[in-house]
């Protein structure tokens, strides 16, 4: 005979493996996270000894950078952003508050874009990007061109990455590696490649000391709410490689360290041939001067400078204005705009005169910010570092030792003072370095300190140095936008392919640090199950007139806790999503991944809400019997709880989700309504889930009761009401009994 609850026997064992799945994924990846962390440490070693070892034979020489890139190469060469005449409207006004701004941004090159308040910064930001507008319609005009042919930035979302000024609430881990960066950037294949990548960013950042650290929010506490989390706010969209950085405002809400950090941090990436665009708010002198470009914009969004930082003040000296000694030229910048400073030539000059001084003087972008590629970074005099490298072998004993052992090199590390790399990081130096059965030779060793000089780390089986600098060299070359990848290619099923599989272990892991909130849920629930069900005891039989609304009664913790449960799936990573959403995260991808780790919550809350309660009310019938029902009313009260947290404001999602649960489950589907129901009270008890689940439970307890003989007068008219709601959509399909009921 065929077990009728064969189905239930297999769900109870999914929800099991699924456990153990995502109980092992945690596991494996915190294990993964501890190699990583040994494995950065080993090569910050490396570097270390190697850059010492660089610095020891010339110490003059710029000759290594602070940080060189292992994984962090563009998706594109470099990009040129030209704009011409661009300006924004109000629709509803016709208000102007950005008018004609022409101009460029250059790769390789960081360009502020300051003013003062009302001067529509963040507007041109967001035109030049392409974004949206959410409230006041908006109406663009001009045009915007990528490397000289008419495009904008928002069709190439994929290379360009955006910062808002608001940071999004996050729960994440700064060291997801590979599960923080972005899905359409992720490739199982190219696993190495994407630990390296945050690797950079991790470095450039600054964030290897807290990488281990849970990043919080306003409710729980993580790492530093300022600059830390800012870097980490950056770091989210340097992960996906953007060819374009865009930042609002950085710089707010820090202190003058802090910012000046991050402003260094973001123009290391320049280097990479990346261009960074940001608006700042007044920035102190020592970061004024890490700008290479400066767009002032006046009163009006009118552009009153445009051209190299350097060249601001000796533009307005010559318009006639003087800055006193010791004055922050940014500030003052922002005095002349704003008209609190006297022009010396023109006393009557008015601060809207400074954007028509602007026009006359300059219509197009001028001639000396023309970038001359600098080819030279990564080309060093290999005769200076052979002589040198000659000189300190000499002194050290070794003047005719064509190749060094490994010893004679760690006793050679010792004469320049240089501190030995431990055994694990030793043997990948030798590697990197090229030894050969335990001997380098001099001109190897040359090579590798050249290969120092780049912006890009030389691992081991890659090019040579000469092969980087022409690297270098290509990635100063202006490249067509037609080559741009869209990603429209792969399609919308594409991109679900790619995307899904990342975002679920995303969310997986996500799920097992999340812990402590699955533990209280489910220990809120066991005991509103045990509370519900003590009252039940000998009341769960037709022949008790209370039997029905006792059922009913034991539906409402599940579904209430069920649904409250589930509102910070969605509900505390909305920001997240819409910032995910405009880079090209597909919506049922990211729907589908947060659903199917809950939906293993949701079933164990089931089973052990069933359980809890047929103990304490001593309840007839088998286990599975209720459990279809209580599982029923689980899933469609988390549907509502989900539903709600996208819907309502996070602040009041949890009362409207309560009261909403508990109108359906009170109101709509309390026993006597049902009795009663007729037109719109018949209707509203149709479409409550509690009306069907209750329902099932009570007719299936009167079937395996002794059928409608059993059921108590009063309560006729009850049961009559369910079989009529129930019966209407097929009920004997569902395993509804159908009874014929006769009254005397």
């Amino acid at each position: 005979m065929v077990d009728p609850y064969l189905w239930e026997h297999c769900m109870l064992g999914i929800t099991l493996l699924g456990y153990a799945v995502l109980a092992i994924n945690a596991f494996i990846n915190r294990r993964q996270r501890w190699q990583l962390s040994e494995e950065s440490k080993m090569m910050s070693e490396c570097e270390r000894c190697s850059v010492e070892l660089a610095n020891s034979l010339i110490p003059t020489s710029k000759a290594v950078p602070e940080y060189r890139f292992r994984g962090m190469r563009l998706k594109m060469s470099s990009i040129r952003i030209e704009f011409d005449n661009l300006g924004v409207k109000l629709k509803s006004t016709g208000q102007c508050i950005v008018e004609g701004v022409s101009g460029e941004f250059r790769p390789k090159r960081v360009a502020a874009i300051m003013g003062p308040s009302g001067a529509g910064k963040t507007t041109f930001m967001n035109a030049l990007c392409g974004r949206s507008w959410t409230a006041h319609p908006r109406t663009t005009t001009g045009a915007i061109r990528i490397n000289g042919q008419t495009s904008s930035i928002a069709e190439v979302k994929q290379l360009r990455g955006f910062v808002p000024q608001d940071d999004a609430d996050r729960r994440w881990i700064a060291s997801n590696r590979g599960e923080n960066l972005r899905p359409l950037e992720t490739r199982y294949r190219f696993k190495e490649m994407i630990n390296n990548i945050v690797e950079d960013v991790l470095n450039v950042m600054q964030l290897l000391d807290v990488q281990h650290s849970i990043v919080g929010n306003v409710e729980k506490r993580g790492i530093s709410g300022g600059g830390q989390r800012k870097r980490v706010n950056i770091g989210l969209e340097l992960a996906a490689r953007p060819t374009i950085l865009m930042l609002d405002e950085p710089t707010s809400g820090l202190d003058a360290s802090t910012a000046l950090e991050i402003i260094r941090s973001v123009k290391r990436l320049t280097a990479i041939g990346m261009t960074v665009v940001m608006v700042v708010h007044q920035p102190r002198y020592s970061l004024f001067t890490l700008f290479d470009d400066l767009l002032l914009l006046g009163l009006g969004g009118r552009t009153v400078y445009l051209g190299k930082s350097e060249g601001a003040l000796p533009y307005f000296r010559n318009l006639g204005f003087q800055m006193p000694q010791h004055e922050n030229p940014a500030d003052w910048f922002m005095d002349v705009i704003s008209g609190r400073v006297r022009n010396e030539k023109d006393p009557d000059l008015q601060p809207r005169q400074l954007a028509d001084a602007w026009a006359e003087l300059i219509t197009v972008m001028p001639e000396e910010l023309e970038l001359g590629h600098d080819t030279s970074e990564g080309q060093h005099d290999s005769f200076a570092f052979t002589k040198a490298l000659n000189g300190k072998l000499s002194s050290a004993g070794y003047e005719d030792v064509d190749e060094l052992s490994q010893e004679q090199f760690l006793n050679f590390l010792d004469t320049m003072q240089i501190k030995r790399p431990s055994e694990a990081s030793w043997a990948r130096l030798m590697e990197r370095m090229g030894f050969e059965d335990g001997f380098i030779s001099r001109q190897k060793l040359v090579f590798f300190l050249l290969g120092l000089r780049g912006s890009f780390s030389q691992e081991p089986g890659t090019r040579g140095i000469g092969d980087f600098i022409s690297s270098a060299s290509e990635s100063s070359k202006e490249t067509s936008v037609s080559g741009i990848p869209t990603g429209k290619k792969l399609g919308r099923r594409g991109r679900f392919l790619i995307q899904y599989p990342i975002l679920l272990h995303q969310n997986s892991i996500r799920w097992a640090r999340d812990w402590k909130h699955k533990l209280i849920s489910t220990c809120l629930i066991m005991f509103a199950a045990a509370v519900f069900g003590a009252p039940c005891q000998d009341k769960l039989i037709p022949e008790n007139i209370l039997c029905p609304l006792k059922i009913n009664i034991s539906h409402l913790p599940i579904g209430t806790l069920s649904s409250i449960a589930c509102l910070h799936i969605f509900g505390s990573d909305r920001p997240l999503f819409w910032r995910e959403s405009a880079s090209g995260v597909g919506v049922t991808a990211f729907y589908l991944a947060r659903l199917t780790v809950s939906l293993f919550d949701v079933l164990m809350w089931s089973y052990l809400h069933t359980a809890v309660w047929m103990l304490f009310s001593q309840a007839p019938c088998s286990f599975w019997m209720w459990l279809i029902a209580f599982r029923m009313t689980a899933m469609c009260a988390s549907g509502v709880g989900i539903f709600m947290s996208t819907l309502v404001p996070k602040q009041n999602s949890t009362l409207a989700t309560a009261v909403v649960i508990l109108v359906m489950g009170g109101a709509m589907s309390e026993p006597q309504v049902i009795a009663d129901a007729e037109g719109l009270s018949s209707a509203l008890a149709f479409v409550s889930p509690f009306t069907w689940t209750a329902g099932q439970n009570y007719l299936a307890l009167i079937d395996t009761s002794g059928g409608e003989e059993a059921v108590d007068f009063y309560a006729v008219m009850i049961m009559e009401g369910y079989q009529k709601i129930l019966l209407c959509l097929g009920g004997k399909e569902f395993g509804v009994p159908d009874f014929d009921v006769h009254f005397l």
